[in-house]
């Protein structure tokens, strides 16, 4: 999962000149990542390593990043 997320935010810098700051992505997904990175005790340490927020959906059947403003710091809470 983080090569999949590393790979879309490379890519969507790529295509719109700008980087992403958010990934979106249902749970499982989510548990996948933090499986991948098993040093990584806290959330807020995730985004630092990835460089964007993270936003959890259901809804959400694959990973995909954009560039949002959002009212708030951080998206998820931990």
């Amino acid at each position: 999962m983080l090569s999949c997320v590393l790979t879309l935010v490379n890519d969507y810098t790529e295509a719109f000149g700008v980087r992403p700051n958010v990934v979106y992505m249902n749970q499982a997904h989510y548990e996948y990542l933090r499986e991948e990175m098993p040093g990584v005790r806290a959330h807020d340490d995730v985004v630092a390593m990835l460089g964007i927020d993270i936003s959890l959906a259901s809804h959400v059947t694959y990973p995909h990043v954009a560039t949002a403003q959002f009212r708030e710091q951080r998206i998820l809470v931990s």
